[in-house]
């Protein structure tokens, strides 16, 4: 079986998607799709103060902004 390595943990914003004010998604460098792409998690925010709140936690955690 081919392995690969875990990448990097990494997260992008997007903002204005939709009715959702700010977008963020993030990948931890694990979870993959069935076909072996990177699989992103998402969390909305209608709020600035959280959004930069669970953009440090994701920072401090390892995460780098791509």
């Amino acid at each position: 079986m081919n392995r690969q390595l875990p990448t990097e943990k990494e997260y992008y914003r997007l903002d204005g998607v939709g009715k959702a004010k700010y977008t963020v998604n993030c990948f931890d460098g694990v979870k993959k799709h069935k076909d072996g792409s990177d699989f992103y998690d998402i969390r909305i925010f209608s709020n600035k103060k959280k959004l930069e709140s669970f953009i440090k936690i994701l920072k401090q955690d390892g995460y780098k902004e791509r």
